[in-house]
């Protein structure tokens, strides 16, 4: 039997009736093929999965979902008090928006801690509340590890976003390839380099895997493009705000011939304080990390040569999506999940910073 073809030039409709048109064969049959479900032979299926491909079919989770009345709860369990982890949740609020008749989010709050006892309490409390699923970016401990394995018993899917432990048992992560952000700043940064300057790299917790990648990529493109430059002082500052501003002073004074500074943690603005305030703010070449209000006039005064765009609201968009699939139809996601950094400077900062707001908090419960 001959396909039925669109000669119109428009995009082609994509729902299943299309799909069934173009096949001749029934909607019940297309429907059975799709969610593989009844009996139907490995050939019919093969037909219309190719068929779908080919019309761009995307199906109405939602509207299957809320027919069958099934209903599920995602826990998003962030920070507050740092942009970032706004624009991540914003970033989860938007992306969920799509299946609101049948996803409840539930935003638990917590302000993050050097023991990460509120953070760990507030996954704890999820796990009680029998979630259907939990978004996080948690600490490499050993109690998380031991939350997810509780997570696990309980069939509560955990996706960790803008951070990972491979081998922590979570679902998947949604990072924006750290690697490659350290990477990236090096590359901006090597070709400025004088043989007798010196440079630092500012971080958060190395024992969180986001920061060692940056830490390693940064490390490795440095070695590549600028043999003859090396790291000669690492700080790991947790992304506490008072300490990272007197770890900086430290390292001016300990470091005195310091040239350029990474700051790979989105804690960024304690440090260029902390530059302003000895009188080096501008002397030395500053690559950060993300984009938010506070940082703004740092790159267009060029006190900042360059920033590394972690895109937090496409991480949070892509983690409550995947998670919604893997709820919704079964989907086992990969692993990893990648979002490409982007480098943001002077010339282009407009094109970012234009509709740049601070992100309100939500309610503890939505």
């Amino acid at each position: 039997m001959a396909l039925k073809t669109n000669t119109s030039g428009d995009k082609p409709k994509s729902g299943i009736k299309a799909i069934a048109e173009a096949l001749g064969i029934s909607i019940a049959t297309v429907d059975r093929a799709l969610h593989n479900r009844g009996r139907i032979s490995a050939e019919t299926r093969t037909r219309v999965l190719r068929m779908a491909e080919r019309l761009e079919y995307q199906p109405n989770l939602a509207a299957r979902d809320l027919k069958l009345n099934r209903h599920f709860t995602v826990s998003v369990n962030l920070p507050i008090g740092r942009s970032f982890f706004d624009r991540l949740r914003a970033g989860v609020l938007e992306g969920a928006s799509p299946f609101r008749s049948t996803l409840k989010i539930e935003v638990r709050n917590f302000t993050r801690t050097q023991d990460h006892s509120r953070e760990l309490e507030s996954i704890k409390n999820a796990i009680d509340a029998q979630v259907n699923g939990i978004i996080t970016a948690p600490p490499n401990t050993p109690q998380m590890a031991d939350l997810v394995r509780r997570a696990k018993e309980k069939v509560i899917p955990i996706i960790y976003i803008s951070t990972d432990a491979p081998e922590s048992g979570r679902l998947s992560a949604v990072t924006a390839y750290p690697f490659n952000c350290g990477a990236m700043a090096a590359e901006v940064l090597a070709p400025y380099m004088q043989k007798q300057g010196s440079i630092a790299v500012l971080a958060g917790d190395l024992e969180n895997l986001n920061q060692s990648e940056k830490l390693r990529g940064f490390r490795t493109a440095l070695s590549q493009t600028s043999p003859e430059l090396a790291v000669a002082s690492v700080i790991e500052a947790r992304d506490d705000p008072n300490e990272v501003y007197q770890q900086t002073c430290r390292l001016l004074q300990t470091v005195r011939n310091l040239s350029a500074l990474y700051i790979a943690t989105s804690t960024s603005v304690p440090a260029l304080a902390a530059l302003q305030d000895a009188g080096r703010l501008g002397s030395v070449f500053v690559v950060t990390t993300d984009l938010f209000p506070g940082l703004v006039r740092f790159i267009r005064d060029g006190a900042v040569k360059a920033t590394v765009f972690q895109c937090p609201e496409e991480q949070g968009s892509i983690a409550i999506q995947t998670m919604f699939r893997y709820l919704s139809e079964g989907i086992v996601p990969p692993p990893s999940i990648g979002v490409i950094p982007q480098l943001i400077i002077r010339s282009n900062l407009d094109l970012y910073s234009k509709n740049l707001e601070d992100v309100a908090q939500p309610n503890s419960r939505l």
